[in-house]
């Protein structure tokens, strides 16, 4: 009876943790903490057999003394299913030059770099980023993790990883979302953190160059958006030890700051991952890693890291389907692709879904003809994993970045205008009705007209209701939605706090109008004087006859 009650309790943990759950044994309920060694491997035999019982495989993450014994700490795993496993999103920021392309190769292909761009070759997507070393686009790569932690991910120096492989492999797969560190890319990396809805932010760091140009950017915009942030700091092997030390005295502060209020945890051992891990979903603690991509140094423990994040967001399966696109493909033999990722519910092959909002607001319906989650063939995506959709009879002309999918259940509508509290980050001079920005919201990103405002005038720090209007299309946007709104060096935060689809489109003046040719002054004063010219000469004739008349009269 204890056993199935056990079994029971391990059962809802994994679908709480989606398939996964960090397992204590040796702590007492009401007695002191700690097991012998007898009772430890007996304990440990039990759990053996529950995980075998419910097919998830079991792994020590640590052991610890204390007074009366042991206590360990277990990963309890699902092992892999064909089709389906744990997705998490980390979005990889940071300033030009710390590294950010070169980690991630190393990370996903188990090489170390060379020490001069070696490892970032392999996630370039253009010309231009493979000569110039910077990423100028939202590059994805994947990390897998096997249900014992192991990483399946295959060192291959003349190809490209297979992601098929990997993901039918895989128990847990970590999706990197490469970002650009460069300032004029600012717009396509705040769309990556917007629309690519990242579980975790990996925040880079040069140490030699310290926290320079846009890391403060990038950090202030992940504590905007809620998203948790953990620290790595590269190039420890060629950075003078007091150039690091300045490097981490100044992190510390800033993420000490009133603006973060974090708590900073310097990672050194498995201790530390496991504790920084478990409790990293709170947003309060901010582990940092100080790593090599040349030597490898300290490269396991972030490894380590890696494998024990859980999914963030929590998903209800039995919600009407949204799907938001952020990318559209025109595959030859295949057709129009769509890729972007499912926010509610659960959406199969052939399901018949209303796709828009047009220029008009209006929803178009399609049919699903077959999924692919990183490369791999799947029956259903369910919510919070990304996934791309071959569709039927569509031209990828109709579709657009920030359209959604969605069931036809939920009769959606297209909103013109909304009303957001916002707050100011950064303005050089004030802002007032009328005032027009970029708004990012989801895979959203148009510009957008201030219409009214709670306050006469906004400055840098002020807080205030407005009420906006997109200019060029409707938007499928709904109430309590994160945005960010910029223009420039400016930047706004907020959250969407109503939406009004009863709004009509801006009056845009009829064609007829603009077909008129524009009002000319030179032609209009020749054609007066034609005119005046026609009109004198006769006049001047019948003088002329009439006095000729008289003459011969006389």
């Amino acid at each position: 009876e204890q056993y199935e009650q056990l079994l029971e309790i391990l059962k809802n943990r994994l679908g709480d943790g989606i398939g996964e759950c960090v397992y204590e044994v040796g702590i007492g309920d009401g007695i002191p903490d700690g097991l012998g060694d007898e009772d430890m491997a007996a304990s440990h035999a039990t759990l053996q057999s529950l995980a075998e019982s419910i097919n998830a495989d079991l792994s020590l993450l640590r052991e610890k003394q204390v007074e009366e014994g042991k206590v360990a700490e277990y990963l309890v795993r699902s092992k892999p299913t064909e089709e389906d496993f744990t997705e998490v999103r980390v979005a990889v920021i940071g300033n030009v030059d710390a590294g950010k392309s070169t980690l991630l190769g190393v990370l996903t292909h188990g090489e170390l770099d060379n020490g001069r761009g070696f490892a970032r070759t392999k996630l370039f997507r253009h010309k231009h980023e493979q000569e110039t070393g910077r990423t100028s686009s939202v590059g994805n790569d994947i990390l897998g993790f096997d249900s014992k932690g192991v990483i399946v991910n295959q060192a291959d120096a003349h190809s490209s990883q297979d992601w098929r492989k990997i993901c039918s492999q895989s128990s847990k797969v970590i999706t990197f979302i490469d970002l650009a560190g460069h300032e004029k890319y600012l717009k396509t990396t705040i769309f990556g953190m917007t629309g690519h809805l990242p579980d975790f932010g990996m925040l880079m760091v040069g140490a030699n160059a310290g926290i320079i140009g846009m890391t403060k950017e990038h950090l202030g915009l992940s504590l905007a958006l809620g998203v948790p942030v953990y620290v790595v700091v590269t190039k420890i092997d060629m950075c003078p030890p007091n150039v690091l030390e300045e490097t981490m005295k100044l992190l510390m502060k800033i993420l000490k700051s009133p603006g973060c209020r974090k708590i900073p945890l310097l990672v050194s051992n498995q201790d530390d991952v496991v504790v920084s891990a478990t409790n990293f979903t709170s947003e309060r603690i901010c582990p940092i890693f100080q790593i090599s991509n040349v030597t490898g140094q300290n490269m396991d423990l972030l490894k380590s890291f890696l494998n024990l994040l859980s999914v963030r967001n929590s998903y209800k399966e039995g919600d009407i389907a949204e799907f938001q696109i952020d990318d559209t493909y025109s595959v030859p033999g295949v057709g129009t692709v769509i890729s972007g990722t499912c926010m509610r519910g659960l959406i199969r092959t052939n399901d018949i879904l209303l796709m828009g909002p047009d220029s008009l607001g209006n929803f178009k319906q399609i049919v699903v003809k077959s999924i692919h989650r990183k490369r791999l063939p799947v029956k259903e995506v369910r919510a919070g994993q990304s996934s791309s959709f071959a569709l039927k009879k569509i031209k990828r002309g109709e579709i657009r970045k920030g359209m959604v999918l969605v069931s036809p259940q939920s009769e959606p509508k297209g909103v013109w205008e909304f009303e957001s509290e916002i707050r100011v980050l950064h303005h050089p001079t004030t802002i007032s009705v009328k005032y027009q920005a970029m708004v990012h919201t989801g895979s959203i990103r148009q510009t957008a007209s201030i219409i009214t405002m709670s306050v006469q005038h906004m400055r840098t720090g002020d807080k205030a209701i407005c009420r906006f209007r997109f200019i060029k299309n409707p938007e499928y946007i709904k109430e309590g939605a994160r945005m960010v709104f910029r223009e420039g060096r400016t930047k706004a935060v907020g959250n969407i706090i109503k939406v009004f689809p009863e709004a009509q489109a801006p009056y845009r003046g009829n064609k007829r109008d603009k077909m008129k040719p524009k009002y000319n002054a030179r032609r209009r004063i020749k054609s007066l004087n034609d005119r005046d010219r026609v009109d004198v000469e006769p006049v001047l004739i019948s003088a002329t006859l009439s006095n000729t008349s008289a003459d011969s009269g006389t």
